[in-house]
């Protein structure tokens, strides 16, 4: 069970089967800076990967990452 702030919260299962499209933009200037699809196991991780690797490559920039129903690109 995990603890936030001395309470317990809900158990839940991972969700790992999903595919998840995103876009990632420059939450300023709406530029598309990146954007991809993640399936199956570690899906969720991906994306923080890439929004990681994104703002390395545009520091100071504020991203927004929009997520859609289907691929992307």
């Amino acid at each position: 069970m995990d603890i936030w702030k001395g309470k317990p919260l809900v158990d839940r299962q991972p969700v790992s089967d999903v595919d998840l499209s995103y876009r990632i933009y420059n939450a300023t200037t709406g530029e598309l800076l990146s954007f991809g699809t993640n399936g199956g196991p570690g899906s969720l991780n991906g994306i923080v990967q890439d929004a990681l690797r994104t703002q390395a490559e545009h520091p100071g920039v504020r991203l927004y990452i929009e997520q859609f129903d289907g691929p992307v690109y």
